[in-house]
């Protein structure tokens, strides 16, 4: 006989609340949530399930099972469909019984059953249809007793639809944070690929992130640099000028203005151009405190020109063609090349024809300005 199931307490109730929104801030944080929702439904095993519509993609957590093996029953069963076509309605907040998809009788000959059900005490299963988004994205969350227990009653499907909601509200806000880490970790890493010194400031001035050769240039401190955050010039009086171009930009008077500020070098080099421009104010607040300031540097002295594999990609250049074009960029006259390159004043004269007719442009200063126009990035494609 099945061993009758105690009814959970408020305070269980309440502490499996706080542990699903907890797991929608952190995924880690679903075992503890799954493991609260054991102990009030008496489980021998809870998961919550994210995948997409053909099941090609599966992501899982699972309570009351150890991963590995659990990790296998997903590689193994789950990209096919485990209860077979009967399975084939899919209603956003639905709360069914096993039975309700396929017979007990019929699923028990399944080789899922078999060979990981019944070894695990797998017997009586309750599906909850948590969310599905606009890309086919499921997620549920799986709850499974023993076959000493009693099956899910009508008290049961109660507490389940009191909890859905609380599941489908922390699905979103972990699906929307998803969404963000993506966007955000996209934008990092599209800075990080720029050769250009970028900065993301604060309304306050301090910096909050840097690409990899911003953090070259703040670390030299060669007309600019960085102390807890806070931008500094070669001078104070370059400090102060540089101050007021920032708060500016930052202006939350609802007027920002971008700037633009030559700092000298106190190494004696070509001058820092720094552009301070202002990001666009969103409709909506938030906790986390955004940057407020984009600052764009060049520095005249570690402008490079293209990768020549990527100007050879973009135009059909020989090698030779590719090194020519590098060189103008660079700022070197055509015997400086020459001289550089071993080759006579003519052979690259030979070149620059060649590279201006596959560039289909027709003076020098028309190539220049189109080779500068080219994005630089940090690995040459």
């Amino acid at each position: 006989m099945a061993a009758s199931q105690a009814r959970p307490t408020e305070e269980s109730v309440v502490r499996a609340i706080d542990a699903i929104y907890a797991a929608a801030l952190a995924p880690a944080h679903w075992t503890a949530a799954l493991e609260q929702l054991r102990s009030m439904f008496g489980l021998s095993f809870a998961a919550s399930v994210i995948r997409n519509a053909d099941r090609t993609q599966v992501d899982g957590i699972a309570a009351g099972v150890d991963p590995d093996d659990y990790q296998r029953f997903l590689n193994t069963y789950y990209r096919s469909n485990v209860f077979g076509p009967s399975d084939q309605a899919w209603c956003v907040g639905q709360i069914i019984r096993l039975p309700e998809i396929v017979p007990h009788r019929v699923f028990q000959r399944t080789r899922v059953y078999q060979e990981f059900w019944r070894p695990h005490d797998m017997y009586e299963a309750l599906r909850f249809a948590v969310s599905r988004d606009e890309n086919g994205v499921h997620h549920t969350v799986n709850l499974i007793r023993p076959r000493s227990a009693a099956p899910f009653d009508a008290a049961d499907i109660a507490l389940g639809r009191a909890l859905m909601p609380h599941l489908q509200h922390a699905s979103e806000v972990a699906r929307r944070l998803r969404h963000a880490d993506l966007l955000a970790a996209a934008a990092l890493s599209a800075l990080d690929t720029v050769r250009h010194p970028v900065l993301l400031l604060g309304d306050d001035g301090r910096v909050l992130h840097s690409n990899g050769a911003g953090e070259a240039l703040l670390a030299k401190a060669d007309g600019l640099g960085a102390c807890n955050g806070v931008l500094y010039a070669a001078t104070p009086a370059w400090t102060s000028r540089l101050q007021a171009t920032l708060a500016r930009a930052a202006d939350s008077s609802g007027a920002p203005r971008a700037g633009a500020l030559r700092l000298p070098r106190s190494g004696g080099g070509l001058p820092l151009a720094l552009l301070a421009m202002p990001f666009r104010k969103e409709a909506h607040w938030s906790l986390a405190r955004g940057p407020t300031i984009l600052v764009c540097i060049t520095d005249p002295d570690a402008v490079s020109a293209l990768p020549g594999r990527q100007m050879a990609e973009l135009f059909g250049l020989t090698g030779s063609e590719a090194a020519v074009a590098g060189d103008l960029l660079a700022g070197l006259e055509l015997r400086e090349i020459a001289a550089r390159r071993g080759r006579s004043v003519n052979t690259v004269r030979t070149h620059l024809a060649r590279l201006m007719a596959k560039t289909n442009v027709n003076r020098q200063s028309e190539l220049m300005r189109l080779l500068a126009s080219l994005p630089r990035l940090s690995d040459p494609i």
